[in-house]
């Protein structure tokens, strides 16, 4: 086996036929020794049955179906460790990424790299929403592992299969994988690739979602996350020192706006070290219970 393509799916009843479509014509043009492993990531509408469909038409389609839903990662890591090819292909089921760009990942991986990641070209995201936090945590990924990645949230990826493997065994629960390719001394490098607007369906990369990531980073691999704290809290007494010589050199000080500065400053403090302290005894206690990532119903090959 030459290539696995690895395709996590939640609810993409709209778009697995098409994305099926575009896989196979770039796929047949490559090699015969190919699988698709599509992951039924606990979908609630037709996408498992129209998987089913597919697989009776396609024998390069192998489906695994987990219990319930896992997450994207955990459901990538199962494709992962289930692959044959020689080269692990990593790809959204929402058509955004483009199956055309593969072969450039092709190229690159052959030249002897572990890792190759597409670096999204007039990426369609919403700026605030989407590129700003991405730019963030590419940044403080690149510091935390010393491994310089400009697109960290670009799915469409492709890995040696000893690299493919080893992401998804030392990446902890909940972790963020990319962060991995860095921590393990991947050989790296990326790719330039065609970035589209999700055609139907809504994403599931809202607020809450980006919040725990940036955490699974901040907690997961920042070395000095208590520090960065008191630092803040070191700005947040010097600015109360400034606030307070101005107000006083300005004859504008009053007991209610110095009272008001004290409590929220120490308030917003408190706040911040209860937030950094409960992520990491929610992840130590998820840790220490020793969950699965993901389980497997079945797994139905063609």
């Amino acid at each position: 086996m030459e290539l696995s393509v690895v395709v996590p799916i939640l609810n993409e009843q709209e778009n697995i036929l098409e994305l099926h479509k575009r896989l196979s014509k770039t796929l047949n043009t490559l090699t015969e020794a190919y699988e698709i492993i599509a992951i039924d990531d606990g979908s609630t509408d037709d996408s498992f049955s129209i998987l089913k469909e597919i697989q009776q038409q396609d024998s390069h389609l192998r489906i695994i179906k987990l219990r319930r839903n896992f997450g994207q990662h955990p459901a990538t890591f199962a494709g992962f460790e289930n692959s044959k090819g020689a080269i692990v292909i990593s790809i959204d089921a929402d058509l955004q990424n483009d199956p055309s760009d593969i072969p450039k990942l092709l190229k690159k991986i052959r030249e002897g790299f572990d890792v190759v990641s597409g670096k999204r070209l007039d990426r369609t995201d919403a700026f605030f929403r989407r590129k700003i936090p991405s730019m963030l945590i590419n940044r403080f990924v690149s510091v935390r592992t010393g491994l310089v990645q400009t697109d960290t949230g670009c799915f469409l990826k492709a890995y040696t299969n000893k690299a493919a493997k080893e992401i998804a065994e030392y990446t902890e629960p909940g972790g963020f994988f990319t962060a991995s390719i860095g921590l393990l001394g991947l050989k790296y490098a990326e790719v330039e690739v065609l970035h589209g607007d999700r055609q139907s369906g809504k994403s599931r990369y809202d607020f809450f979602v980006q919040l725990n990531q940036f955490m699974s980073l901040f907690t997961g691999y920042a070395r000095r996350p208590f520090q960065v704290i008191e630092v803040i809290g070191v700005l947040t007494a010097l600015f109360s020192v400034v606030t307070l010589v101005g107000s006083l050199s300005l004859n504008k000080l009053t007991i209610t706006s110095l009272l008001l500065t004290l409590i929220m400053g120490i308030a917003g403090l408190i706040l911040g070290c209860l937030g950094i302290i409960g992520e990491y005894i929610i992840r130590i206690y998820h840790s220490n219970m020793d969950k699965p990532r993901y389980l497997i119903e079945n797994i139905y090959e063609p």
